[in-house]
């Protein structure tokens, strides 16, 4: 017999998955990664029944482990079986919690599983398979029928014991040789997503609702070239573009994390916001299934010398004043800094990002606040995105002074999301972004931000003003070699339409 909560799940998973088609406005979803390490954190500020559950429509709980064979397994288990199943009953074994299996449910009290605080708040909760540091068995288990059955399996298993809405892949990345992958996990990869798909779809109505299929996927040019998107787009409901950590301390020179659009010296073609939407747009992939991701964190650089965007870092983060997350410090730590004046505050208009600079130290964050969080959303709804996605959604939270939980980024989300305002002039009016400003290589890069159709014309000047070379395309990048000409300083001058002519300086060492 369905009971009631089944029923209300089914039929909510029904609407979330088709409203776009009934005729109604676009909704944009939330959706949210929540480290399943962060419970114990800050006197269980962010635990399953602390979260402001009215702010996500789904939240991933990550992560779990994909052992050799193929099997699922947990990280913590102490930590995880309690988190997903729920608090202890008096007559649990004394070892249970010392294995990594997924648990027993009859160990563990009802109606407070993670699953049952997101459900009584009408949001839907995932677990994430892999993770950065739990990927390395991917590609063997996608490479062999036997075990991407087993793995499978135990997806539909863990939907089953923890009561989940769906499952996401976060495989940290197919085809990356660094990472035990090869070409043939390209093919492998769709593989696994299809006998993933074909197991949730058998368990649908023994269930009576719909099983969501997501995946994770890096967001730099390598790592979307590595997964055939045709194939992958038509099995999963989400693909979590994870647009962050495009830049960081192990860079030479300081530069955003998760820059909207190219910053002046981007040394990487692709490492944007906008030029990763754009790639798996012209992969053919459907808008509405991409999320763009959005950092709840930032990047800490210790300078050589005064502190600046883009300028020589020592390599290393600054660990003095972010002692605890100094690599990757979260949102409630940097703009605590920032009340204290540690750091002054900073926005580049390029990459329409923030960041900060130390006021008595060489230090440089780069991170996003909510006017860089909301003009990403903008971006969302000016693409037709499915949505955001956030990493992590525990960054945020904060005590205010009569002791409420302040979600101030998911705030901004929330607002854009909901159309009340309209879209910003930086989005609107398109935009011609040439970088870097100082090119090794020889080559410079041209991307188009064109709301509207049209051509982009470029020229290549020396530095007398003499033209060298004049090309005009429709894409919305380019690549210009300039290896053949001599080292100097150069003028680009752009014009997208009828836009106006921008001339930029690049000089070619």
């Amino acid at each position: 017999m369905r009971t009631f909560s089944a029923t209300f799940l089914w039929l909510y998973g029904l609407s979330a998955l088709s409203l776009c088609g009934l005729g109604q406005p676009p909704r944009h979803f939330i959706t949210g990664y929540y480290p399943g390490w962060r419970a114990g954190e800050r006197n269980g500020l962010v635990t399953p029944a602390t979260l402001a559950y009215a702010q996500y429509d789904i939240i991933i709980y990550a992560f779990l482990n994909v052992e050799a064979n193929g099997s699922l397994s947990l990280i913590e288990p102490l930590r995880d079986k309690v988190l997903l199943l729920g608090p202890l009953r008096a007559n649990t074994p004394p070892d249970y919690l010392k294995s990594n299996d997924l648990g027993n449910p009859t160990y563990h009290q009802p109606g407070q599983r993670f699953a049952d605080y997101a459900h009584r708040h009408r949001v839907r909760l995932m677990v994430s398979v892999g993770g950065w540091a739990h990927s390395k068995h991917f590609p063997t288990v996608a490479a062999d029928p036997v075990k991407r059955a087993r793995f499978a399996a135990d997806c539909a298993r863990a939907i089953e014991l923890y009561h989940l809405d769906g499952i996401d892949l976060d495989w940290e990345y197919p085809g990356d040789s660094a990472r035990n992958g090869s070409p043939n996990d390209r093919n492998n990869f769709t593989a696994l997503l299809r006998e993933v798909r074909n197991a949730l779809d058998a368990l649908r109505p023994q269930l009576r609702r719909d099983l969501m299929l997501t995946i994770a996927c890096g967001a730099a040019p390598k790592h979307l070239a590595a997964i055939d998107w045709q194939q992958t787009h038509r099995l999963v409901n989400a693909i979590h573009l994870m647009t962050y950590s495009f830049y960081g301390q192990w860079d030479v020179v300081s530069n955003h994390n998760a820059p909207l659009f190219p910053p002046a010296n981007a040394t990487q073609a692709g490492y944007s916001c906008a030029e990763a939407v754009q790639t798996l747009l012209d992969y053919g992939v459907p808008p509405a299934k991409i999320n763009l991701g959005l950092a709840f964190y930032g990047r800490s650089y210790r300078t050589e010398g005064t502190p600046g965007l883009h300028v020589q870092t020592s390599g290393q983060p600054d660990s003095e004043r972010f002692a605890r997350n100094s690599v990757t410090p979260l949102y409630y730590e940097i703009t605590r800094h920032l009340q204290h004046g540690t750091y002054s505050y900073h926005w580049d208009d390029t990459a329409q990002a923030p960041y900060l600079l130390g006021t008595a130290h060489p230090s440089f964050v780069s991170f996003d606040d909510e006017r860089s969080i909301a003009l990403k959303a903008q971006y969302a709804r000016l693409r037709k995105l499915r949505g955001a996605v956030i990493w992590d959604i525990t960054g945020e939270y904060q005590l205010t002074a009569d002791t409420r939980i302040a979600t101030p980024l998911t705030d901004a989300i929330r607002r854009i999301f909901s159309g009340a305002e309209p879209l910003p002039d930086a989005l609107t009016r398109s935009r011609v972004y040439v970088f870097p400003s100082t090119t090794y290589s020889g080559f410079i890069h041209i991307f188009t931000h064109n709301p509207t159709a049209g051509h982009t014309r470029v020229t290549v000047l020396d530095s007398q003003g003499k033209a060298l070379h004049t090309l005009t395309f429709a894409a919305t990048r380019h690549t210009i070699d300039m290896r053949a000409l001599p080292p100097g300083t150069y003028r680009i001058r752009t014009r997208f339409h009828n836009a106006p002519v921008i001339e930029t300086e690049v000089i070619k060492k």
